[in-house]
């Protein structure tokens, strides 16, 4: 009997479990999404460095390229562009993997990007 034949319904379940496809989540390298609820996924940079990928190394490089272009700008007096910079390229509403509560991608305000560019 199949996860979709079972009498009584899964709770939460995951697609995999929805389609009676028996393979954990540690054994894949992809997130498993349950059917009724996004997961907030985030990325880290430190796993990028480490991976032994070869594209995954350059994404690092983009990403310290990045943060290091927002750092000069700031030093130059244009702290207002590199945090439009950073608001931009936060979550746009038409990704959806944040953690609000309607899983519409939410960017961080003015705020939060000028906190971030003084830790920086």
């Amino acid at each position: 009997m199949t996860a979709t034949q079972n009498s009584s319904p899964l709770v939460r379940p995951r697609l995999t479990e929805y389609h009676n496809i028996l393979i954990p989540q540690a054994e894949l390298d992809f997130a498993i999404p349950f059917l009724d609820e996004d997961i907030p996924l985030y990325l880290d940079p430190f796993l990028l460095w480490k991976s032994p990928s070869i594209q995954d190394k350059g994404l690092h490089q983009i990403m310290l390229g990045a943060f290091n272009n927002l750092g000069t700008l700031c030093r130059n007096g244009k702290s207002e562009d590199a945090a439009n910079q950073l608001i931009a390229a936060s979550e746009c509403n038409e990704v959806g993997l944040g953690t609000s509560a309607k899983k519409t991608g939410k960017r961080i305000g003015s705020d939060k990007a000028i906190d971030i560019l003084r830790n920086l």
